[in-house]
């Protein structure tokens, strides 16, 4: 009885650190997801916290289903995104005219829907095949360039720099000759940090 006892104590005392790493790391992992709901709800403000974290655990659990629309509609995909309203849902941007039936992806969660938009000038590859031809002319025209954000959706490239507003203004005629060169619309963004994007 005694041997049985000290066995359990020992036992015990064993499992007291493994069970208080675990809890560590729930409550590590709980303050992680509630920082990025937080985050969530300050850009979304219509949304509540709790539907932020199943927003947010939806979107993780969407990714493999993203990545095979990717892989299926790869000859025409211009972009695809999720979008957060009037409810979260997977946009898939496409060129041509050739209309896509929108359906549903099924996760643990619950359904998401899938809507198709076509009609896009440009694959998401052309797009960035335009960027890259032409990136010299860029950074030749524009100074203090940090960074860019293509919208291939829109047709469109915002350009980060240093300067601010009044050197951005300064800049519209050649942003002008630069949209009818690269056929995109383009847009600056000034007073952003140095980034290692474009």
């Amino acid at each position: 009885m005694r041997w049985t006892l000290l066995g359990c104590t020992f036992l015990l005392s064993l499992s007291t650190p493994t069970h208080a790493q675990a809890m560590d790391q729930y409550a590590e992992l709980d303050e992680e997801m509630q920082a990025l709901a937080k985050s969530y709800v300050t850009q979304h403000p219509e949304v509540s916290i709790d539907d932020a974290i199943t927003r947010l655990t939806i979107q993780t659990e969407i990714l493999h289903a993203m990545e095979s629309l990717r892989e299926e509609f790869a000859g025409r995909l211009t972009e695809i995104s999720i979008q957060p309203v009037p409810d979260q849902y997977i946009l898939v941007e496409l060129t041509g005219s050739a209309p896509v039936a929108n359906r549903t992806v099924s996760t643990g969660r619950g359904n998401t829907r899938v809507v198709f938009e076509t009609g896009h000038r440009h694959t998401n590859e052309a797009f960035y095949a335009i960027v890259d031809k032409h990136r010299e002319l860029l950074y030749r025209t524009i100074p203090g360039i940090t960074g860019s954000m293509g919208q291939p959706g829109e047709d469109r490239l915002v350009i980060y720099i240093e300067g601010n507003e009044q050197q951005a203004q300064a800049l519209q005629a050649s942003i002008s000759e630069l949209e009818r060169v690269l056929g995109l619309s383009i847009s600056l963004r000034p007073n952003m940090a140095r980034s290692i994007n474009l």
